[in-house]
C-alpha cells in the first residue's frame, strides 16, 4: 500500500504596479496583474506593502486620515470584487481605519467574497508618529487551498518568537508585503547608464534588490520558504520605492524574480508566478 501523502500544490504570484497615479489608476494597475495572474492559473497573489494607497514611510498624520479606509471601504471592496471575478484569493497592503485606530494591514480578499485582514506589528517611527497603531504580534493563520500560511509585513519578520509560532501552528509558507523604500534622489535616468559614474552607481545599489544566489541561505530564509512584493514608484515629496518581487520554496530555491531598479525609465509593473508543492 503506497502510504506517501499526496502532495499539496499553491501556485503563487507576486506583482509590483507603480504606485504613483493615485487609488483608481493603481486599482486599474492592480487588475491588469491579477487577470495576468487568473489567466495563468494563480490562486494566491501578493500585492506590496500599502499598495493601495501608496506607502510613504515618512507618512504625516493629515496623509493617513486622508487616505485611511476600514476593511469594506469603497477601494477593500473594488478589491474584493476582483478577487470573485478572477476567482482568486488576493493579498494587498492598506491603510486601515477600524473604530477611530489606524492600522497598516494586509487586506486578504477571497473569491467567496470575504475579506479579512493581517496587521502590522512591528512599527518604524515615522509610522507610529503618523497615529498607526500595531497589530497583535500573534499572527493569523491563514488556509490556501491547505496550505497553512501567514503574513508578515515588512519589518514583521522580526518578531520576536516568530519561528515558534511557525513550528507550533504547523505554518507552511509565508507571505510578505514590504515597502522598500529609497530616496528620489538616488534614482537615475537611462541616458546615466552610458557613463562611468551612472554604472558605478547602479552596480552598487543591485544587491539591495536583486538575489544572485539561485538557494538562498537560511538566514535569508528563516522558517519556511516564502513570496515578497516591494511597493514601485514615487509617493510623497522623497520617497520612490524600487520594486522587487521573490518567490522562495520551501527548500530555500529560488523559483522567480523581477529586480528592483534605480532607473526610472525601467520602472513597470510585472508579475511573476510559480506552483510550489508542500
Amino acid at each position: 500500500m503506497n502510504t506517501l501523502r499526496k502532495p499539496l500544490l499553491l501556485h503563487v504570484a507576486a506583482a509590483q504596479i507603480h504606485a504613483g497615479g493615485g487609488t483608481p489608476d493603481i486599482l486599474q494597475r492592480l487588475e491588469r496583474q491579477v487577470a495576468a495572474a487568473a489567466a495563468v492559473g494563480v490562486q494566491v497573489i501578493l500585492f506590496a506593502e500599502g499598495v493601495l494607497h501608496g506607502y510613504d514611510p515618512e507618512m504625516t498624520p493629515d496623509f493617513l486620515h486622508a487616505v485611511a479606509e476600514p476593511v469594506n471601504g469603497p477601494t477593500c471592496r473594488q478589491v474584493s470584487a476582483l478577487a470573485r471575478r478572477y476567482g482568486l484569493t488576493i493579498l494587498a497592503g492598506f491603510l486601515e481605519r477600524e473604530a477611530g485606530r489606524f492600522y497598516n494591514s494586509c487586506l486578504v480578499a477571497r473569491p467567496d467574497g470575504t475579506r479579512t485582514v493581517q496587521r502590522k506589528h512591528v512599527l518604524t517611527p515615522a509610522e507610529q508618529q503618523a497615529g498607526l497603531e500595531p497589530g497583535p504580534a500573534e499572527r493569523t493563520v491563514f488556509d490556501f487551498h491547505g496550505v497553512r500560511a501567514i503574513i508578515a509585513i515588512c519589518a514583521d519578520g522580526g518578531i520576536r518568537n516568530l519561528g515558534r509560532q511557525i513550528r507550533e501552528k504547523g505554518v507552511m509558507y509565508r507571505f510578505c508585503p514590504t515597502g522598500g523604500g529609497g530616496r528620489i534622489e538616488e534614482f537615475l535616468h537611462e541616458e546615466d547608464l552610458q557613463t562611468p559614474a551612472g554604472r558605478r552607481r547602479y552596480l552598487l545599489n543591485q544587491p539591495r534588490v536583486f538575489l544572485r544566489e539561485p538557494i538562498l541561505a537560511r538566514r535569508q530564509c528563516p522558517f519556511t520558504g516564502f513570496t515578497s512584493a516591494n511597493a514601485l514608484g514615487p509617493i510623497g515629496p522623497r520617497t520612490c520605492h524600487q520594486g522587487h518581487c521573490i518567490i522562495t520554496d520551501n527548500n530555500r530555491v529560488l523559483r522567480a524574480q523581477i529586480p528592483g531598479t534605480i532607473v526610472l525609465e525601467h520602472q513597470q509593473d510585472q508579475m511573476i508566478h510559480a506552483l510550489l508543492r508542500f
